[in-house]
């Protein structure tokens, strides 16, 4: 199923099935960082070197005042979220559909905690694309999100930078809950 919304110029999609998507760019050999744990592991599930996200730019690294850990790739950021969920990874890259440039957002799984909806705070470098979107008829632990930037190129050459954190919530007769927090943020370039 493949829902889309526009956010003030830029398309969103969600989508509740598979996605058919291209790495922006190929790997052209080995990586001189070795991902590894569970980022490692949802990096080599996604192709690797070769895959969506490219080769490390930065060793894993802690965040103040969080728990879990982020990493920096060339083509985006896989972080380990724990307070979602004991192996939560979120994930953002750019990638390409149909052609044309997207920003893909990726999280779960979050066993043992399961959601009624998730919320998606979608952060940008164009401050009228700053929206928090509430996303239903999602799998219970996991989901992703797609956003189609406006065709506007920036200075740095890209469409823009996304950002994006999750937050699981369930609908509760006396008022909704959302007990875990948001999860670690990640950003992508279009």
């Amino acid at each position: 199923m493949k829902k889309t919304a526009m956010i003030l110029g830029a398309a969103a999609t969600l989508l509740t099935g598979g996605v058919t998507a291209a790495p922006a760019s190929a790997g052209s050999g080995a990586c001189d960082i070795k991902p590894y744990g569970l980022i490692g592991d949802y990096w080599h599930t996604m192709g690797g070197e070769d895959g969506f996200f490219g080769c490390p730019t930065s060793h894993e690294y802690g965040l103040p005042n969080r728990s879990g850990r982020r990493q920096d790739f060339a083509n985006g950021q896989i972080a380990w979220s724990p307070d979602q969920g004991a192996k939560m990874i979120v994930a953002a890259y750019g990638a390409r559909i149909g052609g044309k440039p997207v920003v893909v957002f990726r999280w779960g799984p979050t066993d043992p905690f399961h959601y009624d909806y998730f919320k998606i705070a979608v952060r940008s470098d164009h401050p009228a694309h700053n929206v928090t979107w509430t996303v239903r008829n999602q799998p219970r632990t996991r989901g992703r999100f797609v956003v189609h930037p406006p065709g506007n190129v920036n200075r740095g050459g890209s469409l823009g930078r996304y950002s994006f954190a999750v937050l699981g919530c369930d609908d509760k007769l006396t008022g909704d809950t959302c007990r875990q927090g948001w999860s670690i943020r990640v950003t992508a370039d279009a």
